[in-house]
């Protein structure tokens, strides 16, 4: 009798997709206390509903697949940092990276939040946030990050310092 019931309420969380949660499934053998025997007969459902999406969803998972952007930044930033961040800007450099690059991420976190805002940053990822992938590709970029400062090419995530010594930073160091 107990076994009917295992049987029951299995065909029904089959129904809403719950038994493979639990990891009820076909086939498999049905725990029975000390004296019951497994029934000859197996019940099994074949199909499982799926679940209803509404449409509003779907579009905004569209939306995020289409605008990919790295994640936020949690880190503060130094008066250093954030200085050495406008001055990169203003002699031209460039941080090269993808969204889904943790080196990338790495690099925005030396930086802190709101200096990281500052930074002259392209994305290289043909589905990433303002990508512009044509302007890696022609600046010959092959890993993430890299930085373009001054004619010179720097892989990797750098530090601040060295980023400052790269960019001729005459500003406060204490980052």
């Amino acid at each position: 009798m107990k076994a009917l019931h295992v049987l029951v309420i299995a065909g029904a969380l089959v129904g809403t997709g719950l038994a493979l949660a639990i990891g009820l499934r076909s086939g498999a053998s049905t725990y029975l206390p000390f004296g019951f025997k497994e029934p000859e007969t197996t019940i099994v459902q074949e199909t499982i509903a799926q679940p209803t999406i509404a449409q509003e969803t779907v579009a905004q998972e569209t939306v995020a697949q289409a605008q990919r952007t790295t994640p936020p930044v949690t880190t503060a930033s130094s008066a250093a940092g954030l200085a050495l961040a406008k001055h990169l800007k203003s002699v031209g450099a460039k941080m090269y990276g993808a969204y889904w690059c943790p080196h990338c991420h790495e690099q925005l976190q030396v930086f802190g939040q709101k200096a990281a805002t500052q930074l002259p940053y392209v994305e290289c990822a043909d589905n990433g946030k303002n990508a512009r992938p044509d302007l890696c590709k022609a600046a010959g970029i092959e890993g993430y990050p890299t930085w373009k400062i001054k004619g010179k090419t720097y892989e990797g995530t750098q530090t601040l310092r060295d980023l400052a010594n790269a960019s001729s930073y005459k500003g406060a160091r204490n980052f």
